[in-house]
């Protein structure tokens, strides 16, 4: 079920597996800060909706890259939301740009998302392995 779909990415809610699906587009490198704020809150909003504890972020075609102050801004303001309403579990497939893989991976080690169980891949189908394994 699609819950928001622009030029930066779709968002999706998996109910079978409860999970979120964000998929980034290659727009997003177009992306300002702010703009990512609004994105970031998107997302988290449908995490509280749904109390959703697992998100397959697909980052594969991404090229925004996240400025340090961006990053604790998402690990102080969204991660607490997302860990509140339950999530515990993140497949990341990492972008081929290496400064954006390089941030998300910077942002993941922020504040207190190092308590969510994650891991990074290459594939969407090895990441979904991993995701939904406990299905």
């Amino acid at each position: 079920m699609i819950q928001r779909d622009n030029q930066y990415w779709s968002i999706s809610y998996d109910e079978a597996n409860q999970a979120v699906i964000c998929t980034w587009k290659s727009t997003s490198e177009d992306m300002t800060d702010d703009e990512f704020k609004i994105e970031m809150t998107s997302y988290v909003e449908v995490v509280e909706k749904y109390q959703v504890p697992k998100l397959l972020l697909n980052l594969r075609n991404g090229g925004y890259t996240i400025a340090p102050e961006v990053q604790e801004w998402v690990a102080d303001e969204i991660a607490p939301r997302a860990i509140q309403a339950g999530q515990n579990k993140i497949a990341t497939i990492l972008s081929q740009n290496i400064f954006s893989q390089v941030s998300t991976q910077q942002m993941m080690e922020e504040g207190d998302i190092p308590l969510i169980q994650q891991q990074y891949f290459e594939d969407v189908e090895t990441a979904s392995q991993w995701l939904f394994e406990d299905n």
